[in-house]
């Protein structure tokens, strides 16, 4: 059995960061979370930025303001937000491991698949598949932060840490309906990408959104955590790696398996213009485009997924209880 390790994580009260915590835990590792406030196996920012990073063998990075927050209103304000949160902690954290004498043997840096972009599909066009050697087929808002967000961590000094940069996809976490007769509103805890879209299909107002050709890339949590650990564990593996299942579908593919899994039905289309109006015209690319990526080089290292494909994954996550 591998000796224990310590492993510090940037943003470890995150839907990720948690579950990758409980995984590591299980297995015995240490871990201590980056956060904005002060407790038992944390340290603030603050604290990292004047004292220093503690000894430690991995450091893993998810911090940064969800940019699908739909609670705040998408102004300027928030804009920079999104982006401070996750360049800023990141250079801390960049700089933190390239003043330490002993650094840890490993930094892992994450993003979303939004680095590749996206463009109008003419009539009849077949979506270009986007594997960690594509480059940008279009550059959005998404796109322009994920890519900065990239070379705030490109910093690190990898002359004597080996640096492994994920591109993460939609994350699906489980969800389940506690009543299917009686109170078929009532709906259990999830967390990731779901939550954002139960409670409309619990209460039979599930829809497609927009024209529902766009492609979603999509991963399982335990898939999420899978690929993590697979490139934590293994010292050959450096670079670039998709964290998305390697069987992408459109939108309404996702929204028909999501709707069948619940025992709900999905009687209408979402028109874009009101995605844009609710979450404004720099954001909506990211629910209104997609991107075929493919997690060509994760399959290359010896990762196998556990749910390649959605209704699989569905058939996991979505409970319903009587």
């Amino acid at each position: 059995m591998a000796k224990p390790r310590h492993v510090l994580i940037g943003g470890g009260s995150g839907f990720i960061g948690q579950a990758l915590t409980d995984a590591l835990r299980r297995r015995g590792d240490k871990v201590t979370w980056v956060s904005r406030s002060a407790g038992e196996n944390r340290l603030t920012w603050d604290a990292l930025e004047k004292d220093g990073l503690p000894d430690c063998d991995v450091v893993v990075n998810f911090a940064g303001q969800h940019i699908l927050n739909l609670s705040r209103r998408w102004n300027d304000a928030y804009r920079d937000d999104v982006i401070n949160s996750r360049i800023k902690t990141t250079q801390i954290i960049v700089k933190a491991i390239n003043d330490k004498a002993a650094p840890p043997a490993t930094f892992i840096s994450t993003a979303g698949k939004c680095f590749y972009g996206t463009k109008e599909l003419t009539a009849g066009e077949a979506p270009e598949e986007l594997d960690e050697y594509s480059e940008p087929i279009g550059m959005d808002f998404p796109a322009e932060l994920v890519s900065q967000w990239e070379a705030a961590a490109e910093g690190v000094d990898t002359s004597r840490v080996r640096h492994i940069k994920l591109r993460i996809g939609v994350v699906l976490g489980a969800i389940e309906r506690k009543s299917y007769i009686t109170k078929p509103w009532r709906i259990g805890k999830s967390r990731g990408f779901l939550p954002i879209i139960r409670l409309p299909f619990c209460l039979g107002a599930g829809a497609t959104i927009g024209k529902g050709t766009q492609i979603f890339p999509w991963v399982h949590i335990d898939d999420m955590v899978g690929v993590i650990l697979h490139v934590m564990d293994n010292p050959e593996t450096e670079g670039r790696y998709n964290a998305v299942a390697p069987n992408a579908v459109t939108n309404e593919v996702f929204t028909r398996s999501f709707s069948k899994h619940l025992k709900r039905p999905v009687l209408w289309s979402i028109p874009e213009w009101v995605i844009k109006f609710i979450v404004g015209e720099e954001r909506s690319s990211i629910l209104l485009k997609g991107q075929l990526v493919k997690p060509r080089r994760t399959i290359e290292s010896g990762y196998v997924f556990k749910y390649p494909e959605i209704d699989g994954a569905m058939a996991d996550l979505v409970k319903i209880t009587f």
